[in-house]
């Protein structure tokens, strides 16, 4: 970068050179960059070359000592990135701007090892409070924001054992954001398996070489999982060549281990593994396990696989928030490629949270199973010894691996552990009508609950399903009082059911009269203490005021909408009760739940129903002219 960047200052060329600062070479391993070359010199250096214009952007959580940059240059924080990049852009001749910030799976490993700062603040959310509009995982592009699949619908949550602490999450646009200080994470007490003694398997034979491939996403470990079967071999008097193949080292990104073992060293001519030569795979990913890159190393016949199971999200989620991943079909491709005998699925990532507390050991865990398959030809002695050589997290990981063998050979009690929350489980169209009354009488009052009731019914045997979804869903939108109540009553016990320690609450919200413009311009979140919950109780008790003249909130434009959003979906559902027909009916149904699509709060939400009213006046139109399914998706 620095030919090019004095190449355009002596072409006196129009450009801003932005130079992130990551603190390591993150391809290559992250390690310390050579002549250990900071943020600080960085600057230094551009300023030497003749760039006049220089801004440093940074993370103020990493504690950075802003003193040793020169003091002529700018310093912003990174929620001003937009602002500087825009004020930049019309700045002529050469321009830089350093962005400082290390290294997210850098950052994890070194607060292992106690030498970064780790913040006393982990983030929750009130799935209640939650609108599952995916805001949050479009401000922070991160995967640990995962889905939370609910009655009302999908929410969100995070995965306490991958999340990296960049809080940046909170800064999308919803109240149901808590930061707790003083969190440890709950260790699971009700799930435990006394391991009854397990035979040992019978190990493969190695013929020249034996071939592991190793699958995972970044930052859970999985390139651990290769360094330990390659010292196990090591110590198993055995010879080992292995090959990260990381591809991209951010944490979600896809990662190969290729790794062969024989009984001499000499035995090894090349380390990759080649199409089809696979003997063992060890997959700690079902999408990178099932992908085309990995399905290729196989053949029937030869290869075995060990799978996490576990829906891992990917970075699509954070782009569109009803991804969903095609499992079904990945371990269908699995099955089809190696045969339904030499392929065992196992969700170790809910396992290792269930028993261990922590997702992190899940690729433990699987190797575990894998080894009491038979396909690790490597003494369990040798693998004990690797992972206490290793020192980090030494008495989990063994553990992990044993757990892992239990549950290879009783799948069925392991499953037994993971059956599925109250929440989750499906309910009948009658039970369902009647969560979402004594939701109603909850949220207003009985009378409210009643008038729901009473439209559902008028909407018919094939319609009422719908109806009860959509109607309910606008009903229920989530104003002050609402939002009040559901932290008043809720939040302080879901914290506690997640973490353990002397815990303190902070909220972030963007109260409609208190908060200012952002640098988005959208109203800028502020944090508030507990002292908070006291003005929730409060305001909740006072929502009897609400869609009355005395509501202090109901005056403004988002209120207004959802109260006319309700009155105009009465409207349509009359309507269309009195067009439908056999050939509009699955239209019907789609109008009907068309109120799902609304999420979010503030200018989210504007932008959600801006949507849904497009989609509103497709579907009407065509009902009203008696169009088909198929003829309305040709329009």
């Amino acid at each position: 970068g620095v030919q090019s960047i004095r190449a355009a200052l002596a072409a006196k060329t129009n450009i801003t050179f932005k130079v992130l600062y990551n603190d390591a070479v993150a391809m290559t391993g992250g390690q310390h960059n050579e002549g250990d070359l900071d943020a600080p010199r960085i600057v230094r250096e551009l300023k030497a070359m003749g760039v006049k214009n220089l801004a440093v952007v940074y993370d103020p959580k990493e504690e950075l000592d802003l003193s040793e940059f020169p003091p002529d240059v700018e310093k912003h924080t990174r929620d001003m990135m937009p602002s500087v990049q825009k004020k930049f852009r019309d700045i002529k001749g050469v321009s830089a701007i350093v962005y400082v910030q290390t290294c997210a799976a850098e950052k994890r490993r070194r607060r292992k090892r106690g030498l970064f700062p780790d913040p006393d603040k982990r983030v929750f959310i009130n799935p209640d409070i939650c609108e599952g509009c995916g805001d949050c995982g479009v401000q922070s592009n991160c995967v640990s924001i995962v889905p939370l699949e609910t009655e009302f619908g999908r929410k969100r949550a995070i995965d306490q054992s991958s999340c990296n602490k960049d809080f940046t999450c909170v800064e999308g646009f919803c109240p149901s954001f808590v930061t707790v200080s003083g969190a440890k994470i709950r260790k699971s007490s009700s799930k435990s398996v006394d391991l009854p003694s397990l035979p040992d398997p019978v190990l493969p034979e190695i013929d020249g070489t034996y071939n592991f491939v190793i699958t995972g996403v970044g930052g859970t470990g999985v390139v651990t999982i290769g360094a330990i079967i390659a010292m196990a071999a090591h110590l198993d008097d055995k010879g080992a060549g292995m090959m990260e193949m990381a591809g991209l080292a951010q944490k979600g990104g896809a990662v190969h281990i290729h790794c062969r073992i024989a009984n001499r060293p000499d035995d090894i001519n090349a380390i990759r593994v080649a199409v089809g030569e696979a003997d063992a795979v060890i997959g700690g990913d079902l999408v990178v396990s099932a992908g085309g890159k990995t399905l290729g190393l196989m053949k029937q016949g030869r290869t075995r696989a060990v799978v996490n199971s576990h829906e891992i999200i990917t970075g699509e989620f954070t782009r569109n928030a009803e991804f969903e991943l095609p499992s079904a079909r990945l371990m269908l491709a699995l099955e089809a490629r190696l045969g339904g005998e030499n392929v065992q699925f196992l969700d170790v990532s809910a396992l290792s949270r269930q028993l261990l507390g922590d997702s992190i050991f899940s690729n433990m865990m699987i190797l575990g199973a894998a080894w009491q398959k038979g396909l690790v030809p490597l003494s369990r002695g040798a693998i004990t010894k690797a992972v206490e050589l290793n020192g980090t997290a030494v008495e989990g990981n063994k553990k992990a691996f044993e757990l892992g063998r239990w549950a290879a050979l009783h799948q069925e009690e392991a499953r037994k552990l993971l059956v599925a929350k109250p929440e989750q489980m499906k309910h009948s169209f009658k039970e369902k009508l009647e969560i979402r009354a004594t939701h109603l009488r909850a949220y207003q009052g009985k009378a409210l609950a009643r008038k729901y009731l009473k439209f559902v019914d008028k909407a018919g045997e094939e319609l009422a399903p719908y109806v009860a979804n959509g109607y309910h869903k606008l009903l229920t939108y989530k104003d002050e009082y609402e939002v009040a109540r559901l932290h008043a009553q809720q939040t302080e016990a879901l914290v506690a059911q997640e973490f353990e320690g002397e815990t303190r609450l902070t909220f972030h919200l963007a109260p409609p009269l208190l908060s200012r413009p952002g640098p988005d311009g959208r109203p800028k979140k502020r944090a508030f203490g507990p002292w908070i919950l006291s003005a929730f109780r409060l305001l909740a008790r006072l929502k009897f005021l609400r869609g009355t003249p005395l509501d202090p909130f109901g005056r403004s434009a988002e209120r207004k909408m959802e109260r006319a959003l309700i009155r105009e979906y009465e409207r349509d559902i009359a309507l269309i009760l009195k067009l439908v027909d056999a050939n509009t009916l699955e239209l019907a149904k789609q109008f009907a739940d068309l109120p799902m699509q609304i999420k979010g709060f503030g200018p989210v939400k504007m932008a959600s129903v801006t949507a849904f009213s497009k989609r509103r006046e497709e579907l009407l139109g065509s009902i009203e002219l008696g169009e088909t399914p198929t003829q309305q998706a040709a329009q």
